[in-house]
């Protein structure tokens, strides 16, 4: 697989995670108390295993934010760059890009439950 190729496939993946958070976003702006709340939409499964962090002591908001969005890039940007051989078949790359657009429409419903669960 060529770099263009890996390029490409990086792209689709993002084209095809980011309208969930997104639009999570635009829909649920007015329940925010911050504008930190947006990251929600981009890591709202990924909050419940780094509360162990709150385990340890006092976590910051921007610890948060920079884990949140490492996880989700690395789940848009890791498979074109690990799989590219295997993703040469049609059928195995759209498959990627379903799951990973599960992926993110998961975060985007979790982080939409975090943020009207917060007004309830």
């Amino acid at each position: 697989m060529s770099a263009l190729r890996t390029l490409k496939v990086a792209l689709a993946s993002l084209a095809v995670m980011a309208p969930w958070p997104l639009v999570g976003v635009l829909l649920l702006h007015s329940q925010f108390d911050r504008n930190s709340e947006a990251f929600f939409f981009f890591g709202g499964i990924t909050l419940f295993p780094l509360m162990i962090l709150a385990l340890f002591g006092d976590v910051s908001e921007a610890v948060l934010i920079v884990i949140l969005m490492i996880v989700w890039l690395a789940v848009a940007l890791l498979p074109s760059l690990i799989w590219r051989k295997q993703l040469e078949p049609p059928g195995r790359f759209t498959a990627l890009l379903a799951v990973q657009s599960l992926f993110a429409f998961l975060q985007s419903a979790m982080g939409a439950m975090l943020i009207i669960g917060k007004s309830v």
